[in-house]
C-alpha cells in the first residue's frame, strides 16, 4: 500500500475513533444526567414533606391562636437548613404571652452527624395538653462530639424591641399531627438515609 493511502486510513481510522470516543462521551454524559442523585432524592422528599405536614394552624378549644409555617430554605447539600415561624393572633383567647408574638426560628446541622440510631418518635404529653393533635414529635440527635443543631431564634412583638437567641442543641423536635404517624416515620428513614450518604460521602 502506497504512503498515500496509508495516510488516508490512518486519518480515517483516527476520524472514526474521534468520532466513537465522542458519541461514547455523549451517551455516557447523558446516562449521567438521567441517574438520579440519591442524596437530593431525600433531600427533595426530606423538603416535600415538612413543608407540608409542619405548617398548620394552632388551635386551642376550637379557637384559633395563630399558624406555624416550616420552610426548607436550604436543602442542596449535607449541611442543611431551615425555618420556622409562629405567628400568634391578637384575639382575647390568645394568652397574654403569646399575643401578637413572633418568632422566627432558623436551624443549620450537617446530616453527616445526626444519630439516627437515637431517633425517637412518640407523642409528647406535654404538646398534647398545649397544641392538642400535634403532639407526635420526631426527636432527631446528633452525635457525641459534633457541632450540633445552630439556632437562632427572634421573637417580636409590636412596640417591644426583638429578643434573639442563638443556641446549639444536641437535638431537635418536629411536631406532627398524631394521625400522621406513617409520614413522621417517613420522614426519620429519610433523615437516616441522608446521614448515612452524607457520612460516606465525608469519609473519602
Amino acid at each position: 500500500m502506497s504512503y498515500k493511502y496509508k495516510s488516508c486510513a490512518y486519518a480515517l481510522t483516527f476520524c472514526l475513533s474521534f468520532a466513537l470516543l465522542a458519541l461514547w462521551s455523549a451517551t455516557g454524559a447523558k446516562a449521567r444526567a438521567h441517574t438520579p442523585d440519591r442524596l437530593h432524592e431525600k433531600l427533595d422528599f426530606l423538603k416535600t414533606k415538612l413543608e407540608t405536614y409542619l405548617s398548620h394552624s394552632v388551635e386551642a378549644e376550637g379557637v384559633d391562636l395563630g399558624n406555624i409555617r416550616f420552610e426548607a430554605v436550604s436543602f442542596e447539600t449535607c449541611k442543611v437548613t431551615w425555618k420556622t415561624s409562629a405567628e400568634y393572633g391578637h384575639s382575647s383567647d390568645v394568652p397574654i404571652a403569646f399575643r401578637d408574638l413572633t418568632i422566627v426560628t432558623h436551624v443549620s446541622v450537617n446530616l453527616s452527624t445526626i444519630d439516627a440510631s437515637r431517633t425517637k418518635i412518640h407523642v409528647s404529653e406535654l404538646m398534647k395538653r398545649l397544641n392538642g393533635p400535634w403532639s407526635l414529635e420526631l426527636l432527631l440527635s446528633t452525635r457525641a462530639g459534633s457541632p450540633g443543631f445552630a439556632q437562632q431564634a427572634v421573637s417580636t412583638k409590636p412596640g417591644q424591641v426583638k429578643q434573639t437567641i442563638a443556641l446549639r442543641e444536641r437535638e431537635q423536635a418536629f411536631y406532627f399531627n398524631v394521625r400522621d404517624q406513617q409520614i413522621a416515620e417517613e420522614v426519620s428513614r429519610a433523615f437516616a438515609d441522608a446521614s448515612a450518604i452524607c457520612r460516606s460521602r465525608s469519609s473519602r
